[in-house]
């Protein structure tokens, strides 16, 4: 009997033993590869400058998922629009599958909405624009019977149009209604590109420009004018002036 029983405890050891050994193999070639694979760590890639949809399919082959948190301006116009900015986590970080990978997107260079100029100073109109960083590409001066004189009367991009810094704008100024008589300004001692606005604003034309060495004035300085001032003249008269250079000016006539 007692040695019925030791068998039978030797046989229960030994089930127990091999139970055990099935049990360590089933966690060493089953459970363990699983665990492992579970806690795989994944590499961010780097998004930026990628757009964004194709970002969007390199994380879901990857198997992590991508967040837009939002959009943005970009004013260094790095970016064009659509294009992945920045993002979280950083690239390079470990994650695991199925992380969210939130992402900024831009809207391109910020933009604006023009103003209207039309009834405002040129002075002012000219620091408004330059303000919003545009750029004036040219100023002529008109007659108005509905703008006051020195007002903007024309911009050449309509109020409310989306612009971008750097645009080109062209204005024209009003000289007011037309006068009943043109008079000769008064352009001796001026600069010459104040003389020349003076000519237009006047109603007269600007003819030829002659110049002459003069050491007690400054460059561009206005000598003599072919038309005497306070002359009344028709509209469009031409004047021809006389200006100030320093001896041996290049591209400049004697």
């Amino acid at each position: 009997m007692a040695a019925i029983n030791l068998k039978k405890k030797f046989v229960v050891i030994l089930l127990i033993f091999v139970l055990f050994l099935l049990i360590s193999m089933a966690i060493d070639q089953i459970f363990m590869p699983l665990y492992t694979r579970h806690g795989q760590q994944i590499e961010v890639p780097d998004l930026t400058n990628m757009f964004y949809e194709d970002a969007k399919d390199m994380l879901k082959q990857m198997s992590l998922k991508i967040v837009e948190e939002s959009k943005k301006f970009d004013p260094t116009n790095t970016y064009p629009i659509g294009v992945v900015m920045s993002q979280i986590p950083i690239p390079g970080s470990k994650v695991k599958k199925g992380r969210r990978i939130y992402v900024i997107v831009s809207k391109g260079e910020p933009t604006m909405e023009m103003a209207d100029l039309v009834g405002k100073s040129e002075r002012n109109a000219i620091i408004m624009l330059q303000n919003a960083g545009m750029i004036i590409k040219s100023v002529r001066y008109e007659h108005s019977d509905r703008i006051k004189s020195g007002a903007i009367a024309y911009q050449s991009i309509p109020p409310g149009t989306e612009i971008k810094p750097n645009t080109e704008i062209e204005l024209i100024v009003s000289l007011g209604p037309f006068p009943d008589k043109f008079i000769v300004p008064d352009l001796i001692g001026r600069n010459l590109k104040d003389a020349q606005t003076l000519i237009v604003q006047s109603g007269l034309t600007l003819g030829e420009v002659s110049f002459q060495i003069a050491d007690d004035l400054l460059p561009q300085t206005v000598i003599s004018q072919s038309i005497a001032p306070q002359t009344v003249v028709s509209q469009g008269d031409t004047i021809n002036l006389l200006v100030s250079k320093l001896p041996n000016s290049p591209g400049e006539n004697n």
